[in-house]
């Protein structure tokens, strides 16, 4: 074999390589990356070349970035990111009908379009949490495990894409006009399967982004609003700030936590109805009750604490009294190579 060819060879057989390295780490979503002071923009594209997923930058959010991580999932990264910038991040899957549509849904996240009129009033609605009022409850309605497990028979889109949302990170948005009644019967399958049948029952199409948002308030648009005579002012700047649209196709309060709670089972639903009828409770307290609710509670832990505690000294001082040298020496070896193991 000629050497041009050997090089030819080898070189393709490189290029594959690097490809198929490349491919592994984006399909998971792993990212190695290492900057000092870069402006969050340029940090979202160099993302986007590890990972090959959109991430979509709003106007408001700005910054600079320093990372240094290796083999850490987007995720994580994306955590540090808004961290550094004052933003939250938000993986969503927008259910749309044509390319023009979708161009639209990416220009609504950026901040170049308001979400009314083009097509996108579902991202005009607060997030299921604050819709229902559920405060500090985020976290118990989601779901530990990223994968789907739900059965959900004739419901509307809303519906449907509010009971997903307990899953993951993630959002599904529904393109203005999207009608239809879902059936799902899913275990534990990714989201993205789950995504794709709604939008398959529906007749659209759907995709990935990945978004980065202001923290400190849900401002999607800055428009200038033009001075009327002064024309040496500088333009105001007027906030469009989310409000829960009452488009007929936000649902209710009620509705929406029945959403939330459909995919658990009877014994989450049931512990979380409970959480939140004490929490209701409390929050219809005067401060004066409230605190001394408050200071119960604060007694009673401390007082499970103290009761632990003392537990804790006394097997200590049983296994001092009733143990030979030989005996405590062989336990504390067992706890040290227990713990050195978990570790690796």
């Amino acid at each position: 074999m000629k050497p041009c060819r050997i090089f030819l060879v080898a070189l393709i057989t490189g290029c594959l390589l690097w490809g198929g390295y490349r491919a592994y780490r984006a399909q998971a979503n792993l990212v190695t990356l290492s900057v000092r002071n870069m402006e969050v923009r340029r940090v979202a594209s160099k993302l986007e070349w590890q990972t090959w997923k959109r991430i979509i930058v709003n106007n408001n959010v700005g910054g600079k970035v320093t990372l240094n991580v290796h083999n850490v999932p987007l995720d994580e990264v994306l955590n540090i990111v808004g961290l550094q910038t004052d933003s939250r991040w938000t993986r969503l899957y927008p259910i749309y009908s044509t390319r023009k549509s979708l161009a639209a849904f990416n220009q609504v996240l950026q901040g170049n379009l308001p979400p009314a009129g083009n097509g996108w009033l579902a991202l005009q609605q607060l997030a299921a949490w604050q819709q229902i009022g559920l405060g500090g409850f985020a976290n118990t309605l989601r779901a530990e495990n990223k994968l789907v497990s739900a059965q959900l028979v004739n419901k509307d889109v809303a519906f449907t894409a509010l009971a997903l949302s307990r899953f993951s990170k993630a959002q599904i948005v529904p393109e203005d006009g999207t009608e239809g009644f879902i059936n799902l019967k899913l275990q534990q399958v990714p989201f993205e399967k789950a995504v794709a049948k709604v939008a398959r029952q529906v007749h659209r199409k759907w995709g990935q982004v990945y978004t980065l948002q202001p923290l400190n308030a849900a401002t999607l648009v800055q428009q200038s609003v033009p001075s009327s005579a002064d024309t040496n002012a500088s333009p105001q700047v007027e906030t469009n700030q989310l409000t829960a649209t009452q488009d007929g196709k936000a649902l209710s309060p009620d509705r929406a936590l029945e959403a939330l709670v459909s995919t658990m089972t009877p014994e989450e639903r049931q512990q979380t109805l409970e959480q939140i009828a004490s929490a209701s409770q409390t929050a219809a307290l005067s401060p004066a009750e409230r605190q001394q609710q408050m200071q119960a509670g604060s007694s009673a832990a401390a007082q499970a604490a103290q009761a632990a505690q003392q537990d804790m000294e006394s097997r200590i001082e049983n296994r001092l009294k009733n143990g030979t040298v030989d005996q405590r020496i062989a336990h504390d070896r067992a706890v040290l190579n227990k713990q050195s193991g978990a570790k690796q």
